[in-house]
This record gives C-alpha cells, sequence and structure tokens, in this order.
C-alpha cells in the first residue's frame, strides 16, 4: 500500500505541473497589415519562470485559431489544453496500470502470473499517442494562423523589386541649380519607371517653398524661380517662347545625372505667389505650351488693371487665367486660388477682385467657409510649431476641378502667409488631383 501511496503522489505532482506550459509565452505588440490598432502576439522565448505570468488582458495567443477563442481568463488553460489533457489522460492510463501492477504483485504473490509489462505497455503507449496528437493539432493551429499574416505580406508585396526601380538610386542630396532657381527632388517623390510630373514655382524663398510641397506629400519635382519683387519681369521672361523649354530641358538632363533612369517629363503644373503671376500668365499667353498644362496654383497672386474710361477690371489681361478656369470647371484641368482681403497701393484690382472676375466665368457661386479646417500649424521652417490661430477660410468656391478659397488679412503678414502655409491650402488639390486623375 506504500507503493501505491506513492505513486497517487506522483500523479497528483504531474497533473499540477500540466498546468503550466514547458516554453512559457510572453506577450508582445505587433501592429497587423490589416489593423488600425495594435495587437497582441505571442512569441516563445527561452522558459523561465518570470515568463509563466501571463498578462491579464492579452489576446488569444496564435496557437488557437480565431474559432477556439476564449475569454481572456481562460488563456493560461487554454494554451496547455492539449497538453493537460495528453498528461491526464496518461496519467489516469498510468494510474490503472500502476494499480495493476501492484494488483499483479499481490497476484503473483498467490501463484498468479499476468505480466506486469501487460498492463504497462498499453497505458504508456496511449498516453504517447495523445501527446503526439496534441503537439500535431498545437502545429496545425499555429500554421492556420499564420496563413493570412503571410498571405497579407504576399500580396503586399511590390511588382517592382526595389533594385529594379528607375529611382532606385535617384540623389536627392542637394539642390540642382539652374538659370534664375532650383530644381529640388523632394522625399515625397517617386517614380519606378522614370516618369515624373513637374511643378515649376514662380516668386518665394527656396526653402519655404521647397518644404510647402513636401510637408503636402507631393509626388513630384519642382523647380523654384525667383526674379524679384516685380510681376513685369516674371512676365516678360516668360512670354518668351523658348525660355521654359530651355529650362524643362536642363531638368530632363538634371535628373538622368542624378540617377532617375528612363527619366520622361509626364505633367505639368504652374504654381505662383504673390508677383509670380506674370510668369504664369506670360505662359498661359502662348497656345502651345498652355494646353499642356496640367495645373495652375494662384497664391494670392492674380492681378488685372482697370480700364480709363469705366474703371471696370481689364478683363483682357485675364483672359488667359479666365480660359484655364473654365477649364478647370469643366473638370479637363485644375485650377486653385487662394486670396486675401488686400487692397493694393496703385491703380489696379486686388486678389479678391480679381478672383471674383474668374467665378462669374465659370459660373462658380461662394458660399462662407464651414471653418472645419483642422490642419496642423506650421512655421517659416516647416515644422511643427507654436499654436496659433487657424489659416481658415473665409468664403469657398467649387465647381468642377475649379476651386477658390478666399481668406481674412489686409496686412503683409497676411499676404506671406498664403506661402508659408501652402500645404494646407491648394497644394492638396494638386496632390489629390494627380493621385486621382490618370496621366494624359
Amino acid at each position: 500500500m506504500l507503493n501505491f501511496a506513492l505513486a497517487l503522489r506522483g500523479i497528483r505532482l504531474a497533473s499540477w505541473l500540466s498546468m503550466f506550459p514547458a516554453e512559457p509565452q510572453r506577450a508582445e505588440v505587433q501592429l497587423l497589415h490589416d489593423e488600425d490598432e495594435p495587437t497582441l502576439i505571442f512569441r516563445r522565448p527561452p522558459a523561465s519562470l518570470a515568463g509563466m505570468a501571463m498578462p491579464v488582458g492579452v489576446a488569444a495567443p496564435v496557437d488557437a485559431t480565431p474559432a477556439e477563442a476564449a475569454p481572456v481568463e481562460a488563456a493560461p488553460v487554454r494554451r496547455s489544453m492539449s497538453r493537460l489533457i495528453a498528461l491526464s489522460a496518461g496519467a489516469g492510463l498510468g494510474f490503472a496500470a500502476v494499480l495493476g501492477a501492484l494488483v499483479s504483485l499481490q497476484l503473483g504473490a498467490a501463484g498468479f502470473d499476468l505480466g506486469g509489462a501487460s498492463a504497462i505497455q498499453p497505458a504508456a503507449a496511449a498516453a504517447a499517442v495523445l501527446r503526439s496528437t496534441g503537439a500535431a493539432s498545437r502545429v496545425e493551429a499555429r500554421a492556420k494562423a499564420a496563413a493570412p499574416v503571410q498571405a497579407q505580406a504576399e500580396a503586399a508585396a511590390p511588382l517592382i523589386d526595389l533594385d529594379d526601380r528607375a529611382d532606385a538610386t535617384i540623389d536627392r542630396s542637394a539642390v540642382i541649380p539652374i538659370p534664375d532657381g532650383i530644381i529640388t527632388i523632394p522625399s515625397s517623390f517617386s517614380s519606378a519607371d522614370g516618369a515624373y510630373d513637374l511643378v515649376v514655382h514662380f516668386h518665394g524663398i527656396n526653402d519655404v517653398v521647397q518644404t510647402g510641397f513636401e510637408r503636402a506629400g507631393l509626388n513630384a519635382v519642382v523647380m523654384i524661380i525667383n526674379m524679384g519683387i516685380s510681376s513685369a519681369a516674371y512676365e516678360t521672361r516668360f512670354s518668351i517662347r523658348s525660355y521654359l523649354p530651355v529650362l524643362l530641358a536642363k531638368a530632363q538632363t538634371a535628373l538622368e545625372a542624378r540617377g532617375l533612369r528612363d527619366a520622361r517629363l509626364r505633367r505639368v503644373a504652374l504654381s505662383a505667389f504673390s508677383a509670380g503671376y506674370g510668369a504664369v500668365r506670360g505662359l498661359l499667353n502662348q497656345p502651345g505650351f498652355a494646353d499642356k498644362v496640367d495645373a495652375v496654383l494662384l497664391l494670392d497672386g492674380i492681378h488685372t488693371g482697370y480700364m480709363p474710361i469705366d474703371h471696370s477690371l481689364d478683363m483682357e489681361r485675364l483672359k488667359p487665367f479666365g480660359r484655364f478656369a473654365e477649364q478647370a470647371a469643366s473638370g479637363k484641368k485644375l485650377m486653385s486660388i487662394t486670396h486675401s482681403e488686400i487692397i493694393p497701393v496703385g491703380d489696379y484690382a486686388g486678389t479678391h477682385e480679381s478672383t471674383d472676375a474668374l467665378l462669374k466665368l465659370t459660373g462658380a457661386q461662394r458660399s462662407p467657409s464651414a471653418g472645419a479646417d483642422a490642419q496642423a500649424v506650421y512655421d517659416l521652417t516647416g515644422t511643427s510649431g507654436e499654436a496659433k490661430p487657424r489659416f481658415v477660410p473665409l468664403s469657398e468656391a467649387h465647381r468642377g476641378a475649379f476651386h477658390v478659397r478666399g481668406y481674412p488679412g489686409t496686412q503683409k503678414p497676411d499676404h506671406v502667409r498664403h506661402l508659408t502655409r501652402m500645404a494646407e491650402t491648394a497644394v492638396p488639390d494638386l496632390v489629390r488631383h494627380w493621385s486621382e486623375t490618370p496621366a494624359r
């Protein structure tokens, strides 16, 4: 009977130990491909006493399939359930074997020979089968749980190998100098096949303009031209038909030299702040080139003079902008205008009054802004700065791809803000337009 008591204690100890997995699991945070919130998954580190403690409030381990997922409190038991079943079954059969062995000893003493091994071997074999079945089910469950993640990874794999991309070796380290300006390759620019879009921006501090386009996430190369503070200087130079094509050729050569393989121009957008509108007017006055322009952005920069007799607007000077605005209103092009309430010192119309003339041509109607602009506030360098009053438009007008936003302010800082906040106002229209509209 002493042997029987010792065997029973051993069985109880084995059953208690079976509650703990031999290889404790540890929760780690991993963001899955199709989830916005971190999901707790489990890794298997070397066994340790510290790892045996199951954190409270974690998700089901990867060993369990979704159909087997149960409340969190059951996780420690569920993790080792197959092992517990195997060991418990083995212990039960082992108990029978021990009991059979004791009976065998007693009967043997009485002259009966039942063969002790004949009772112990079937019990051990049954336990081994249960253990192997439990291990196999765990492996199968783990494979099923990993299959969706692997499928997602394969689906997310790029169609073109990184080394085979046209921009794989492109050098963005420094700006490219050109006459009257620079060319910059923002970090947001990418091209798998060498095709690139180009924004030609007129007037504004290079660093501010460069940061504005990059902050908005524009996938394009940017050319920045500065020719002083007079709109006449811009208009005179860019009314020459050969001037911009020469600059475009320089951009092409520079991109090839910087490592963009098979570089080729796709779409062109014109952007201007303040006096830079003169260059846009000169270029849009060239029918052959105007047809190739896909988008125009005017940041508090559109003006015209007054007629000497009735002091009405000089619509002849607004004609290039009017033609483009009508194309944008029909969805063929993009035109985005921001303007202030500044009344110029001189005998010419301000940006608000000049823009009203385009609204009349296109039939777009102003409406008070909802004031729901939740964009972040940035300082001149483009990094997050201290909180300032939001740059919220007073009025808006939208028709097709023609967008107008009127902002408050009658002072110089209010004017400059149209440049420093370009990533929040007109540039997002271009980002959206080029991401949604295939290149023609």
